[in-house]
């Protein structure tokens, strides 16, 4: 006879044995089993904490996302007209080793949009980029919420010698002339998206007069301008470029000078000469205007007695015999201003009665 079952009956005899020794050892002493895990885990904790080379994760929220190379991108000629203004933050995880686990924050990881990359006009996908301050201590960046940004591109084109005018407004302070202001610079280059500097017709600066304080002299403002189109209408001027001779500028000077004032009358004595026909007389001479505004920051050579404003010529009437009308220019001493250069006069003759 074969021993074969009893071979196998004693095999699984000692299966069944060990299985019970196994399970009795797992199912009895639970509290020293328990110490053993418990000590397991401690002791692992303390290797763990020990290696300051293991990596670890963490996370960060709420980072703020920037623009880089915005003035390479004009170089290439292109510029981002939207979907930088409000750009959302993000949130990070990082992986660094465990020694600078507790001293690293937030501001070690900056978050960048490359503007550099943007090779042609219209919508893009621009990837965001994570800078380390430390990336020794501070590993590396895994992951973000965000990767990319959107946003609009368009020509970075330029336009030279746009020409500036002077919107004046309200008038000089009573008793001043007001000379015309002078502007400086009084034409601007401005560079910019191709849909803003393509409708660009003039510049304009609001000059108030009014504003003057009511002394005479040359006084300097600084003031801001605007660009409009052809219908007048102002333009968004925010990411425009704009140089007077290579400088950078957001504002012009203008320049105002304001002169004292006199009121002259013109003097009619001497504005005839000659006889007229015989049997004929001078009835009369007439002055269109009989008086005249001056104005000069020095007007001392009119303030003598009985102050007139002299011609620079008469009215022939010689051989007349009817009434002569004639232009004749003022001596205005080289006044900076005079209200009417030259006046027109009427030379009245008659017959003798």
């Amino acid at each position: 006879m074969s021993n074969q079952p009893a071979n196998e009956r004693s095999f699984l005899d000692q299966v069944k044995i060990t299985c019970k020794a196994v399970l009795h050892r797992i199912t009895h002493n639970w509290g020293w089993k328990l110490l053993s895990v418990v000590l397991a885990i401690c002791i692992w904790g303390v290797l763990v904490t020990q290696d300051d080379t293991l990596p670890r994760t963490k996370s960060f929220t709420n980072l703020k996302v920037s623009a880089s190379n915005s003035t390479t991108l004009k170089q290439n000629g292109f510029i981002v007209v939207s979907g930088l203004e409000e750009l959302e933050p993000v949130n990070i995880t990082v992986q660094l080793p465990q020694k600078y686990y507790a001293s690293a924050t937030a501001d070690r990881y900056m978050i960048r949009a490359d503007l550099s990359q943007i090779k042609e006009a219209g919508t893009q996908e621009l990837p965001l980029t994570a800078t380390v301050s430390n990336s020794t201590a501070y590993g590396t960046v895994l992951s973000i919420t965000q990767p990319t940004i959107t946003v609009d591109v368009e020509p970075y084109v330029h336009r030279s010698r746009i020409p500036l005018q002077l919107n004046i407004l309200g008038e000089a302070p009573e008793g001043l002339y007001a000379a015309d202001p002078i502007c400086d610079p009084d034409r601007l280059d401005v560079a910019g998206p191709q849909s803003v500097v393509e409708k660009i017709a003039r510049c304009r600066v609001d000059y108030d007069l009014s504003a003057l304080e009511a002394k005479p002299g040359t006084v300097r403002n600084s003031l801001p301008f605007v660009f409009l189109d052809k219908n007048g209408n102002e333009l968004d001027s925010t990411m425009l470029t704009v140089t007077s001779q290579g400088i950078s500028t957001r504002y012009v000077t203008v320049e105002q000078t304001l002169y004292p004032t006199m009121e002259l009358p013109v003097n009619t004595l001497s504005l005839v000469f000659g006889e007229p026909a015989d049997g004929y007389v001078v009835t009369g001479v007439k002055v269109e205007p009989e008086t005249v505004i001056i104005a000069d920051d020095d007007l001392s050579l009119f303030q003598g007695e009985n102050p007139t404003m002299y011609t620079l010529g008469r009215v022939n009437i010689t051989g007349e015999k009817q009434n002569k009308t004639d232009i004749i220019t003022l001596n205005s001493r080289g006044v900076a201003y005079i209200s009417h250069p030259a006046v027109t006069v009427t030379v009245e003759i008659a017959p003798k009665e």
